[in-house]
């Protein structure tokens, strides 16, 4: 399964009415790898390169990114956490450490709720669940903000201003200013455009920000929540916020990163994830 270190066949499944394409790789842990927005498992490459000499890596296409399909009609979150867990039961994985980006995180959150018999650790990426802002002025009024901007990104795709609503999005809202250039090299920027139209779908259903954390207080299911130092102001809250409502969290910092974690700092955060797989519960 690769365990040479060299990159593993892309293949195709198809389960509950979509095609997953995905990469199995390595051997060890089983470790899920689940990519945020606008991006496709390409995200995670230097992560997953350094992961597959411990642990089984397992990458995917979300529905909707890249070499997945995703059927018409408005898409759910929910549909995201089924088709992680059909792909874990159909390559025999579960329990895995299963690790989140961004939307991802929210993703890795959920299927850990509902199907804790497949996850046995999260390691959660800055989770971009702005519902915990409420309760604090200062606090709501960046995730009013925040709010306005993905609006106005929303406006724009749907104008077919793809590129700059996209820019906007990645350099105000995820990743900070000057990211689209200095961040994403050119096949991160081709992929993000590529997804523009899933994000727009994903940008409208009103579950996606808003993960009730409650089922998760009593889960038998160790959770890291990860932020970088550099993030934009909301995405370090957010990740306290999260700690917070969960007593038994940790909260790691990644000097140095931003939002963009598994890109400026594949390394560290690889390291990261291997020393919590190798404990996980199995």
């Amino acid at each position: 399964m690769g365990t040479d270190g060299a990159m593993p066949l892309l293949r195709r499944v198809r389960l509950g009415g979509v095609d997953l394409a995905y990469r199995l790789g390595g051997a060890g842990p089983a470790v899920l790898l689940v990519h945020g927005s606008w991006e496709d498992h390409r995200t995670w490459d230097r992560v997953a390169a350094q992961l597959r000499a411990t642990c089984t890596v397992l990458v995917y296409d979300r529905r909707g990114h890249s070499a997945s399909t995703a059927p018409p009609g408005q898409g759910r979150i929910a549909e995201d956490v089924e088709d992680a867990a059909a792909l874990l039961r159909h390559l025999g994985l579960g329990p895995a450490t299963v690790v989140g980006h961004s939307y991802g995180s929210s993703v890795a959150l959920l299927l850990a709720m509902r199907h804790p018999e497949l996850t046995a650790r999260l390691v959660v990426h800055e989770p971009p669940l702005f519902a915990q802002l409420a309760g604090h002025p200062t606090w709501e009024q960046v995730a009013a903000r925040s709010s306005a901007v993905m609006a106005e990104v929303a406006r724009g795709l749907e104008a077919g201003e793809t590129e700059a609503a996209v820019r906007r999005f990645v350099e105000q809202v995820g990743f900070g200013p000057g990211s689209w250039d200095g961040l994403f090299d050119d096949r991160g920027r081709a992929t993000a455009l590529a997804n523009a139209d899933t994000w727009l779908d994903q940008s409208r259903d009103p579950e996606r920000l808003a993960v009730d954390l409650t089922p998760l207080r009593d889960a038998p299911v160790p959770v890291t929540v990860t932020s970088g130092s550099a993030s934009l102001p909301a995405y370090p809250e957010i990740a306290r916020r999260v700690v917070a409502a969960l007593p038994t969290a940790e909260l790691v910092v990644v000097p140095g990163a931003g939002h963009g974690v598994q890109l400026s700092h594949p390394a560290a955060f690889a390291e990261l994830v291997r020393a919590r797989a190798v404990t996980a519960p199995r």
